[in-house]
């Protein structure tokens, strides 16, 4: 038996459902695992990628690094764009490599995106949310993959300034995680 849910209700869930869409390189993968964590530890409904059920916000972590995966990241916007218009979502923000790289681009460009953010901007985005950041979680997040495998990111950023390499401008200079922090 299925029990009937007010509108009140349905929009008071959507509120608190969050869904995570990852795109790129593992150094994303674990960025937003460490997201999840902290919007589940705040009393949020969380998806990675694999919910495509009405409401809530969806948060984009996007790639900048190579035309492929930047023409993904357009496109994955402009479909949740379409969802938004639609109703199916209530917020759509926007994190990660690509708007490291061309944030103000594409705030002038796609104003339909309620907000974007850069690769290190979690406790800004969890701000916007509503949701507090919680230190003891800084270094936990929720495993998306198939569970007998985790990316496990040691590093940060790269010194090299090779001519054909963005990196250090999106991701910043190295910096090297201690090993009890790992």
């Amino acid at each position: 038996m299925r029990l009937a849910t007010s509108p009140a209700l349905k929009s008071q869930m959507n509120r608190k459902k969050i869904r995570i869409v990852t795109l790129g390189c593992s150094k994303n993968i674990v960025d937003s695992e460490k997201l999840l964590r902290q919007v589940h530890a705040n009393g949020f409904n969380i998806a990675h990628e694999t919910d495509n059920s009405p409401g809530g916000t969806v948060i984009i972590n996007t790639c900048g690094f190579i035309n492929d995966a930047k023409e993904e990241s357009i496109d994955t916007i402009f479909r949740y764009i379409r969802a938004k218009e639609s109703g199916l979502i209530d917020n759509l923000y926007v994190i990660g490599c690509l708007t490291e790289r061309y944030r103000d681009a594409l705030k002038k460009e796609i104003p339909e995106v309620d907000k974007y953010f850069g690769v290190n901007s979690t406790k800004e985005i969890l701000k916007e949310l509503g949701i507090r950041y919680r230190d003891d979680l800084m270094n936990r997040r929720i495993i998306t993959g198939p569970g007998h495998y985790a990316y496990l990111k040691i590093s940060e950023g790269c010194d090299r300034t090779c001519a054909f390499c963005i990196i250090p401008t999106i991701r910043g200079n190295y910096d090297s995680r201690l090993i009890v922090d790992l």
